[in-house]
C-alpha cells in the first residue's frame, strides 16, 4: 500500500482528538499545542491541520488567548441531493443550485483492487487502484463520507491530484477528457463502520443512507465506483423522471 505524504500522521492524530473529543465534556479545554505535539510526536503542522478539521466539523472552537474548548456540532440547514436524467457528480450539482462545496481529502491511496472493485471496473484483481476517502461539505455542513475507487493504470493523476477544492469528474473530464455518458446507482442502508462513524459524528452501527454508484465513459468503460454515506441530517435524495416523448 502507497500512502500520500503526511496523510497517515495527520489521520491518526485527528481521529484519536476525535475519539478523546467525544468523551469530554462541552466546554472541556484541550491541551496545549506543545503538549499536544509532543505527546503524538508529530510538528505543529501536523497538528494545526488535525485540529482545524476538528475545529470545521464543529467538534472544537479556538478562543484567543484562551485555548481550544470542546463545542457540540450544531444541525444546520437540509441539503437534499437531486438526480435527473443526466450524469451530475454531486459537485457540480450542489454549486448548480447556488451552494458552496468543499471537500476535505482524508486518504488518497494506491491499493490493490478487491474482489468487488476489480469486478465492477473490470479489473484483474489487485490490480492497483487509487482509492480516495473524502469528507464533501456544503455550506460548511457535513453532508457525505465517500469512497471512491479509480483505475490508477488509465488515470494515474488521480493519485497525485489535488481534490480539495476541485470535483473528480470535472479533472477526468479536464486531464483524460473522459465523457461521463451513464451512471448506475444502488440506493440503500448501510451500518456505520466504525471509521466512518468516527468522521460523521455518530455511533458505530447507526444505519446510514448509503448510495453505490459506477460510472461509465462513451465507449461503455466503467471509470470510477464510489460508496457514499451520508450524515443522518442529509438523508434524503430526490429524483426527477421524464416520460417518454411523443412517438418514442
Amino acid at each position: 500500500m502507497v500512502t500520500a505524504a503526511g496523510t497517515a500522521k495527520y489521520r491518526t492524530v485527528h481521529d484519536e482528538l476525535l475519539r478523546r473529543i467525544r468523551e469530554m465534556a462541552v466546554g472541556d479545554r484541550l491541551p496545549s499545542e506543545p503538549e499536544l505535539c509532543e505527546e503524538f510526536s508529530v510538528s505543529r503542522i501536523t497538528l494545526r491541520k488535525a485540529v482545524d478539521g476538528l475545529v470545521q466539523d464543529g467538534w472544537l472552537a479556538r478562543e484567543h488567548g484562551r485555548g481550544t474548548f470542546v463545542t457540540e456540532p450544531v444541525a444546520g440547514d437540509h441539503y437534499p441531493e437531486h438526480f435527473a436524467d443526466v450524469v451530475t457528480g454531486f459537485h457540480r450539482q450542489q454549486t448548480s443550485a447556488g451552494n458552496v462545496v468543499t471537500t476535505r481529502v482524508l486518504r488518497q491511496e494506491l491499493v490493490p483492487a478487491g474482489a468487488q472493485v476489480a469486478r465492477l471496473l473490470e479489473l484483474e484483481e489487485g490490480e492497483g487502484v487509487v482509492e480516495l476517502v473524502r469528507l464533501r461539505y456544503v455550506n460548511g455542513q457535513l453532508h457525505q463520507h465517500v469512497f471512491t475507487w479509480v483505475p490508477h493504470a488509465r488515470y494515474p493523476g488521480v493519485y497525485t491530484g489535488d481534490f480539495s477544492d476541485q470535483s473528480l469528474y470535472a479533472f477526468l473530464q479536464e486531464q483524460y477528457g473522459v465523457s461521463l455518458v451513464r451512471n448506475d446507482m444502488t440506493v440503500r442502508v448501510d451500518e456505520a463502520a466504525p471509521d466512518v462513524a468516527l468522521n460523521l459524528g455518530v455511533s458505530a452501527g447507526l444505519r446510514l443512507l448509503t448510495i453505490d454508484s459506477l460510472v461509465f465513459d462513451a465507449d461503455g468503460t466503467p471509470v470510477a465506483f464510489g460508496t457514499a454515506r451520508h450524515a443522518p441530517e442529509n438523508s434524503e435524495i430526490s429524483l426527477t423522471l421524464h416520460g417518454p416523448r411523443p412517438g418514442v
